[in-house]
């Protein structure tokens, strides 16, 4: 049973991540809700130990089921965060490198870059 209450207690602290995520009252507030029932069914299963198995009542599955959606709608923006979060490195890293090939160029005023970057292209072409 105390297995069943941290998954309570898990699905709760989840719902409350997520809640903090939503835009809309209404939403935000069905999900705390959501988290203080899930909260008391913790800790009614912590009271009870081991002697009574309560069965999910229809409610009970409504509320799993939308403690689940938002789970999942935290997975999907974690991943999604994830993936901004690679591309932006990746532009980041092509950006210091163009900064690494400017960088000699603005060594020299810039009526003579034409020349610097002809000399550059000779160089980088006889180059083995």
């Amino acid at each position: 049973m105390h297995d069943k209450a941290a998954d309570y207690r898990r699905q709760a602290q989840e719902t409350r991540a997520v809640a903090k995520w939503l835009s809309l009252n209404d939403d935000r507030q069905r999900l705390l809700d959501d988290a203080n029932r899930l909260e008391a069914l913790a800790e009614t299963e912590e009271r009870q130990g081991d002697s009574l198995v309560l069965t999910p009542q229809s409610h009970e599955d409504t509320l799993f089921k939308r403690a689940e959606a938002a789970i999942a709608e935290a997975s999907r923006l974690r991943e999604a965060r994830r993936q901004i979060q690679m591309r932006t490195a990746q532009q980041l890293e092509r950006m210091q490198q163009i900064e690494r090939e400017l960088d000699p160029l603005f060594l020299h005023p810039y009526w003579e870059l034409g020349i610097v970057r002809a000399i550059r292209a000779q160089a980088g072409n006889q180059s083995p």
